[in-house]
């Protein structure tokens, strides 16, 4: 599904008339599963976000548990990330949903904030703080790909 409005997923398709459906998410998945080895879903508007709530109620955790999905949680490395990380941790907890590690957005090295969040998110949930992305970066910084392929590995 693509939209082609900036709201939440519910929203967005109630807006253009088209509706998530857990068959099509299945269906689709499983099409891309064929043609790639490894495959990654995004959750927009994160964990509790509604990809449907009218007529077939769905959330990404249930894409999640449908499909026995590992997570990582992305966050933005700015103010109000601590809890925002460690809410989303504790909810994916409650949930019984695997979390692998967090990886920062739009971090910059030296910003003393931003520093201290990744060291608060990683000793207030225990994960690891995979990678912190700069704006601009083309590649997952301190994440080399045999690291990010065992995420997947280790996930099965």
């Amino acid at each position: 599904y693509v939209y082609e409005h900036a709201v939440s997923p519910h929203l967005a398709s109630r807006i253009e008339g088209n509706p998530v459906r857990m068959a099509v998410i299945e269906q689709t998945f499983q099409a891309v599963c064929q043609e790639h080895d490894y495959v990654v879903i995004e959750g927009s508007g994160g964990i509790t976000c509604p990809l449907n709530f009218d007529e077939e109620p769905i959330q990404l955790e249930n894409i999640i548990r449908k499909f026995n999905l590992p997570s990582i949680l992305v966050a933005d490395a700015g103010l109000g990330t601590i809890n925002g990380v460690v809410l989303t941790y504790e909810y994916m907890q409650q949930k019984h949903l695997p979390l692998q590690g967090i990886l920062f957005n739009n971090f910059h090295s030296g910003n003393v904030m931003e520093e201290d969040n990744r060291l608060m998110c990683e000793q207030m949930t225990g994960l690891p703080v995979l990678s912190c992305i700069r704006q601009g970066d083309k590649k997952l910084p301190d994440l080399p790909a045999e690291k990010l392929a065992a995420l997947f590995h280790d996930s099965l």
